[in-house]
């Protein structure tokens, strides 16, 4: 809970782009990408970013997003940590911080993915529901 995750810059212009399309804060986009990506199982330590193909061009962020552990986890963190547990097995907190800061990512980046498909954030969020 005393932790904080550092994102990508390119994650950081995700959350701002994702926010202003959801008319939301970047906390709420982050607990939605993180539910997102762990659903959809496991997934390695170091999760990269890179740009999609027909991905919207953002306004300047020149830093990675930080959050703070008890913003993203909130008072749910023994939830949050069993929904990891149920997709894989951390051998140690450094990779289990590893794997929720790709979790993170990766779940921004599917959300990315489908406001590229979606004008409207209600269609992004009900197409989150099918995979």
């Amino acid at each position: 809970m005393g932790t904080t995750l550092q994102s990508s810059t390119l994650t950081h212009y995700r959350l701002k782009h994702l926010g202003k399309m959801a008319e939301s804060s970047e906390d709420h986009i982050s607990r939605l990408a993180l539910g997102l990506s762990i659903s959809r199982g496991p997934i390695e330590n170091k999760f990269s970013t890179y740009l999609l193909r027909n991905e919207p061009i953002y306004d300047s962020v020149t830093s990675e997003k930080q959050i703070r552990g008890r913003t993203l986890f909130k008072d749910d963190f023994p939830i949050w940590l069993a929904l990891v547990l149920q997709v894989q097995e951390p051998k140690d907190y450094a990779e289990l911080r590893s794997i929720f800061l790709s979790h993170w990512e990766r779940g921004v980046e599917l959300l990315v993915e489908k406001s590229i498909e979606h004008d409207d954030w209600l269609e992004v969020v009900a197409s989150c529901l099918t995979q």
